[in-house]
């Protein structure tokens, strides 16, 4: 369920940078699901399924949680913070 949040990661890993459409999908995904796992009562409007997914995982998962808790954007992640989350998403993330 989180294959472009995933890629993007990779991307991110890998190359250090991504296309505007999945940097903004990634913001999107990651603004939302933030706000989801901290309180489920604030989200307005339709939420995309990749951050209910990942949203999940931050309550589940202390690692996920603390590396993604410093990031606001794709912009503000430099590669081995994106590793560090591909790493905390475990088998979230397809290979």
């Amino acid at each position: 369920m989180l294959e472009l949040f995933g890629l993007a990661l990779r991307l991110v890993s890998d190359k250090g940078s991504v296309s505007p459409q999945l940097a903004e999908h990634f913001d999107t995904v990651l603004r939302q699901a933030k706000v989801l796992a901290k309180d489920p009562s604030q989200v307005q409007g339709q939420i995309s399924p990749q951050a209910v997914q990942l949203a999940r995982r931050l309550r589940e998962v202390t690692a996920l949680r603390d590396a993604v808790d410093p990031i606001s954007d794709i912009a503000s992640m430099t590669p081995a913070m994106a590793a560090q989350i591909l790493n905390s998403l475990g088998e979230g993330v397809a290979p």
